[in-house]
């Protein structure tokens, strides 16, 4: 009986830590959120539709976030393995966090037309990592190492989900109309939405789908599972910015679009175990076409097209890019990261 009361005060003092913990992670979480999103009261300008304020300071809380690692790093063990848990523990903490980043999202979109909740997530993200669950951030794909070649990495897929179908669709339009669907690049939005995109929006993407979904979701239900769910979750993700006012074709076709784009990028996961090259594609699709200068008499002239020839133009090309990012992506990672597959890998 002794025993059994000193393992029953264990517990209940561990679970009275768990939850302390969990409340301070709610609280730097709901603080972070609350200055990003009222530092849109202040009126500043935009750029690249980013209001400069709330932009740059969502790139400057990083900061203390990244200091505050480091240190917890040399003052705290941290695993390197996932411990083993019950597949509802998972599938709770999973829904949690969506719900939580929903919460910020939602608002942040509605009322100020840009998601927000970016930096926030990335606090949340990292905080549950570390502070609950006490694992060091590489386990879920938080890596630098190889950096340089991780960078090459992101910028070649890219190229193959990003730009090829952006080159696909200007020369089939050029064949079409005889003119340049894109005049010019503007650096400045380009430059702007750059750090936004890639260091905000593209970790904390990856971070919360790819890296801790797909990784804690995949040690009960498997790689192919794993990577359905976040994908379906990460296209549920993009139905906020159809709401107001309703668009459910645009929002229909947003979803799928990500949902696809989830199961891409979910694979390209699953086989690198690493989110550095996808935080860079991620990053590089957003906010390349800030910069492009549109050639607005070449949309116009696409409108006189039948619907049949503008679908596909816009459908092929990105189908092109779909098939062939799938087909190399473990070439691509192999080739540049020098990767080699595990058994889990081979078997998804």
């Amino acid at each position: 009986m002794a025993v059994k009361e000193v393992d029953g005060r264990l517990k209940n003092r561990w679970g009275n830590l768990e939850r302390k913990s969990f409340l301070k992670v709610l609280v730097i979480y709901f603080l972070v959120s609350g200055l990003v999103l009222a530092s849109n009261l202040i009126p500043f300008g935009s750029i690249a539709d980013i209001a400069i304020l709330p932009g740059l300071l969502s790139v400057f809380l990083l900061v203390p976030l990244w200091i505050w690692h480091k240190s917890r790093l040399q003052k705290a063990s941290l695993s390197k393995q996932l411990r083993d848990e019950p597949k509802r523990v998972i599938l709770f903490w999973v829904l949690a966090l969506f719900l939580l980043a929903m919460v910020v999202r939602i608002p942040s979109v509605l009322l100020f037309g840009m998601a927000y909740e970016k930096t926030p997530l990335i606090y949340l993200v990292v905080l549950s990592i570390v502070v609950l669950m006490r694992n060091d951030v590489s386990v879920f794909g938080f890596r630098t190492d190889n950096f340089d070649r991780a960078l090459i990495l992101g910028t070649v897929y890219y190229m193959v989900l990003g730009l090829l179908p952006n080159i696909l669709i200007g020369a089939s339009v050029y064949i079409l109309t005889g003119q340049m669907l894109i005049e010019g690049f503007n650096l400045t939005p380009f430059l702007f939405a750059m750090s936004f995109h890639t260091f905000c929006v593209g970790i904390s993407e990856e971070g919360l789908f790819r890296g801790y979904m797909q990784t804690r979701l995949s040690r009960v239900y498997g790689n192919k599972k794993a990577i359905f769910l976040q994908a379906l979750l990460f296209g549920l993700w993009h139905f906020v910015w159809h709401v107001s006012p309703l668009d459910w074709l645009g929002m229909l076709g947003h979803i799928g679009d990500a949902f696809i784009t989830g199961l891409l990028w979910g694979y390209f996961y699953g086989v690198a175990a690493n989110i550095t090259p996808l935080v860079l594609t991620h990053g590089l699709g957003n906010s390349v076409p800030e910069g492009f200068i549109q050639n607005q008499n070449a949309w116009a002239t696409l409108q006189d097209l039948s619907l049949i020839t503008q679908l596909l133009l816009l459908i092929v090309p990105y189908l092109v890019s779909w098939v062939l990012a799938f087909a190399s992506t473990r070439f691509l990672i192999k080739t540049i990261m020098g990767h080699k597959e595990s058994k889990t890998e081979r078997q998804m």
